[in-house]
């Protein structure tokens, strides 16, 4: 799936600038983070084993200084600090293991 093919979804407060891509880190337009993964066996590749093969990234780009944001661990922008990370087991992975997947972090600059 390329960049150009992005399923845009409408912006509000519970999903700001949120779109799907298939994952991998070269399908991540400038400006997007990842906030989470799942599987879909109808995209991406049609993966008959579970994995995460769809990625749910956001706009951090339309954040004002102090905005606060939940994305999975490893994917903090410049200009943004972590605040704490925590597990999820239901978010960027659902890993069964106690791993703190997911990063809260807020916007310096």
């Amino acid at each position: 799936m390329s960049v150009s093919t992005l399923l845009v979804l409408p912006a509000g407060p519970a999903n700001a600038a949120t779109e799907r891509v298939c994952a991998g880190d070269d399908n991540v337009p400038q400006g997007f983070v990842k906030v989470n993964d799942y599987w879909d066996p109808t995209r991406c590749g049609n993966p008959s084993s579970i994995f995460p093969n769809v990625w749910v990234i956001e706009s951090y780009t339309d954040k004002a200084v102090g905005d606060e944001m939940v994305v999975c661990s490893g994917w903090r922008p410049a200009g943004w600090s972590t605040l704490n990370s925590f597990w999820d087991p239901t978010r960027c992975g659902n890993p069964g293991p106690i791993t703190n997947n997911m990063w809260s972090i807020k916007r310096l600059v």
